[in-house]
C-alpha cells in the first residue's frame, strides 16, 4: 500500500507539472466505497488535457507497471468531467486475463464522484461513490 501511495503521489506530481505548462487540469479522484467487490479504487488521477483528451493513473495501471492511459472518451465541461478508459487483459487470480471498462463522472458542483466498473467477458460490473478535487 505505501508503494501505491507513493507512486500515486509521484504521479501527482509529475502530471501536475505537466499540466501546468500545457493548461490542463488534473483531479485526484477518492473513492470511499469500494463497491460489492472491493475492486474500486481509492484514487484516480485524471489529467485533462486540451480537444478532450485525458491521461489516467488507476492502481490497475500501476499493479501493472503501465503507462499512464489514454482515456477513450473524455467530456469536460463546467458541470461534469466524464472520462472512460480500458484495462488491457488485466490479469486475474487463477490466471485469467480480461478487459476492464472504467467509466468515471464527476459532477463538479456537488463535488460527487461516481465510477463503474465492468470486467468485459463477465458479469462483473462494480460501482463506487467519492469526490475529485482539482489539483494546483
Amino acid at each position: 500500500m505505501t508503494y501505491l501511495v507513493k507512486t500515486v503521489s509521484a504521479a501527482i506530481l509529475v502530471l501536475s507539472s505537466t499540466a501546468l505548462s500545457a493548461q490542463a487540469e488534473t483531479y485526484l479522484c477518492k473513492f470511499k466505497d469500494h463497491g460489492r467487490n472491493n475492486v474500486i479504487p481509492k484514487q484516480v488521477l485524471v489529467n485533462v488535457q486540451s480537444a478532450g483528451t485525458a491521461e489516467i493513473i488507476d492502481p490497475f495501471l500501476i499493479h501493472m507497471k503501465q503507462p499512464p492511459k489514454k482515456a477513450d472518451f473524455v467530456s469536460d465541461t463546467s458541470k461534469l468531467l466524464r472520462a472512460r478508459w480500458t484495462i488491457d487483459r488485466m490479469e486475474f487470480s487463477g490466471g485469467s486475463r480480461l478487459d476492464l471498462k472504467i467509466s468515471l463522472v464527476h459532477r463538479k458542483a456537488r463535488n460527487k464522484a461516481f465510477v463503474t466498473i465492468q470486467v468485459v467477458g463477465a458479469d462483473n460490473t462494480d460501482q463506487g461513490t467519492g469526490s475529485c478535487g482539482l489539483q494546483s
